[in-house]
């Protein structure tokens, strides 16, 4: 081990950085929370009453995305690598960023028919952002790591569950949808919502790969 490997178990590490993982985790689970209720909204005046929270959240998000960077650029002891933070912090406010697009795209397409596969894959993305709050949560005591791998994990399924809502959900659609133009809009908020998934999938990548560093 090199000396600045042997260095890393002996000097205190920045802990402010734990509380401002937790605080952009906190903002998927209201963006998340957000969508689920526009997305069962009855009518379009709410779904773009609904919308305009979502974009403060995601104001919110891009807030803490740069108080992290901000913090990172000026601080000497990191609680793991640099890079890793990084990441962490973009693809967490990625989740935030896509979640703005989706709802944004609902309100701009003017969506007749919201189907019961977009409700079951929104359904599961909320579910799957409070796995992301105690994934990242966990990140303060990784010696103690079966907590944060087992939400891993769930997001995994997560993933796995939307992407076989989405199938379904195209496979309905290219069969029902008589009209061209809303077969195109439910398609493209469809695969908005599967790369929301994607996304999370990824948070939970970047969680694993600093387990794999410093459990």
């Amino acid at each position: 081990m090199d000396i600045s490997g042997l260095l890393k178990y002996f000097i205190p590490k920045e802990k402010k950085f734990y509380a401002m993982f937790n605080q952009a985790a906190e903002n998927t689970i209201e963006a998340s929370a957000a969508l689920d209720k526009l997305i069962n909204a009855e009518t379009m005046d709410e779904r773009r009453a609904i919308g305009l929270t979502v974009k403060a959240i995601e104001k919110k998000g891009d807030e803490f995305t740069n108080q992290i960077f901000d913090i990172l650029n000026k601080s000497f002891i990191t609680p793991f690598d640099r890079e890793d933070i990084h990441e962490l912090t973009a693809t967490i406010d990625d989740v935030v960023d896509l979640i703005y697009g989706a709802s944004s795209k609902i309100d701009i397409y003017r969506c007749q028919n919201i189907s019961t596969y977009m409700k079951q894959m929104v359904g599961e993305i909320n579910k799957g952002c409070y796995q992301i709050k105690t994934a990242v949560g966990g990140l303060d005591d990784i010696k103690h790591s079966q907590k944060v791998l087992k939400a891993c994990k769930e997001i995994g399924k997560m993933e796995s569950r939307v992407d076989e809502y989405y199938q379904m959900a195209i496979s309905s659609l290219f069969e029902n949808e008589k009209d061209p133009f809303e077969l195109i809009k439910q398609k493209e908020i469809l695969l908005n919502f599967e790369k929301i998934a994607n996304k999370m999938e990824d948070v939970s990548d970047v969680v694993k790969t600093i387990l794999v560093k410093y459990a």
